[in-house]
């Protein structure tokens, strides 16, 4: 290589990836360049002939030794005018497959940003969430209508409630925790979710940009990014691969894992995240997960070796003895231990297990109650199956099944009514805790046992 050439995109050969296709697609590279009108079609064509000519010329220049000094130096003159009109069609042309080359990148990019996939997105059936089902059942106008009545009324009063919050807080929390447990209304969901989490005591200005400029450990972000597909793949915000959904997932779970070194990222945050992307913007979602590590303690779950979930483990054992005791004798007995089911209840607070309108009704009453409605509708979701648990012919293997299947086509009133039919107090819950914290290093404890 000469010196001074290295770089130089004039004296650049054409790439090999287009040898074959300018001879194929040159008209359709042509039409694509605005640049190119039908006089340059024109020149290239009369270019092309007087180049043959020239060609013929020259070698009868090379046969003929008489040709006179004149006639050569107007084959001269006549061969610069012919080079230059090449190259200048030779430009027109690299900028015409160029410009192609990133029209189709901008091109696949967009469908990408679309989420474009086989199947049209409008030939796709969802339900009010976004999640993929079978077939969009048929709704009655009058039902519709009714519901609508219902609804606006719900608003209403629960938008006269969010303008007195301090009062209902305190003075009528029983009203408000009634309503609550009735479901919010879902256009009101995100601010109420916010408000009952206090995420603006956590707020702090430009925190979460800052965030943004951090680097993050290797091993970390890998992990991230391989739970990506993993979280909601049925749902439309996240089911494509770096799509806008998972990109922002990506995001709020990356910077919370440059702000909370002490958790980093553990596999469980995924789904509550994505969760909260379903309602709100990335940052507000942000300081949703941290409010669930500050305020209700869920860092614990998270901190290497998993404190809190061996305490949230003997806590479940004591109730599941006192509520359920047939189920709690027949886990035992078959060797059934909480980490083979309750793991993901407790850690993911049933996001990984709920179909979703299921799963915002119990976060609606978790944001306001706390930790202690897990509990209940632990124990709901065994009560349930209580009697199929009580049946199982093939032990260990039964079981595993059932608890696999107890949280499919659950009806959501059913599961409401048991879960707060249990006589449990936050009382009771706190000294269970005390309780193990004296107990933990016990061997011989029935409960410490079978953690």
């Amino acid at each position: 290589m000469k010196n001074g050439t290295f770089g130089k995109e004039n004296d650049a050969p054409l790439p090999k990836k287009y040898e074959k296709s300018m001879s194929d697609d040159i008209d359709m590279d042509i039409s694509d360049d605005s640049s190119l009108d039908k006089n340059d079609i024109n020149k290239k064509e009369n270019g092309s002939n007087n180049n043959k000519k020239y060609n013929k010329d020259n070698n009868d220049i090379d046969s003929d030794s008489d040709q006179d000094n004149s006639s050569s130096n107007e084959e001269k003159e006549g061969k610069k005018e012919i080079v230059n009109k090449e190259k200048q069609i030779e430009d027109i042309l690299l900028n015409s497959i160029k410009n192609k080359e990133n029209a189709t990148h901008q091109n696949i990019q967009m469908a990408e940003e679309i989420n474009f996939k086989g199947i049209p997105d409008q030939l796709i059936n969802t339900d009010e969430y976004g999640f993929i089902i079978d077939k969009k059942s048929e709704e009655n106008p009058k039902d519709k209508n009714a519901d609508l009545l219902q609804v606006n009324a719900r608003i209403e009063k629960w938008n006269y409630m969010i303008q007195n919050y301090d009062e209902f807080k305190t003075k009528k929390f029983d009203k408000l925790k009634s309503r609550t447990r009735k479901g919010i209304p879902d256009s009101l969901r995100s601010y109420v979710w916010q408000l009952f989490a206090e995420k603006n005591r956590f707020y702090q200005k430009d925190l979460f940009k800052k965030m943004d400029s951090r680097s993050i450990k290797e091993d970390m972000e890998l992990v991230i990014i391989k739970d990506l597909d993993r979280t909601y793949p049925n749902c439309q915000l996240f089911k494509d691969k770096y799509g806008n959904g998972q990109r922002k997932l990506y995001r709020v779970l990356s910077n919370y894992s440059k702000l909370n070194t002490s958790t980093g990222y553990v596999q469980g945050m995924g789904f509550i995240v994505a969760v909260f992307l379903t309602y709100m913007d990335e940052e507000s979602s942000f300081y949703m997960l941290h409010s669930l590590m500050k305020k209700y303690e869920l860092e614990g779950f998270f901190l290497p070796g998993f404190p809190e979930l061996k305490k949230t483990f003997y806590i479940l054992l004591n109730l599941e003895k006192k509520f359920v005791p047939r189920v709690y004798e027949l886990f035992k007995k078959e060797g059934m231990v909480p980490s083979m089911y309750a793991s993901e209840w407790f850690i993911c607070l049933f996001s990984r297990n709920l179909d979703f309108p299921t799963l915002v009704r119990i976060f609606d009453v978790f944001f306001l109650e706390g930790y202690k409605v897990i509990y209940r509708f632990a124990l709901a979701f065994i009560k349930i199956k209580e009697e199929e648990f009580l049946k199982a012919k093939d032990g260990l293997v039964s079981i595993m099944n059932i608890i696999n299947k107890c949280m499919e086509n659950t009806d959501i009133e059913v599961l409401f009514k048991i879960a707060f039919g249990f006589s449990l107090s936050r009382k009771d819950i706190n000294k269970l805790a005390e309780e193990y914290n004296k107990v933990k290093d016990d061997k011989n404890n029935e409960f410490v046992k079978q953690i």
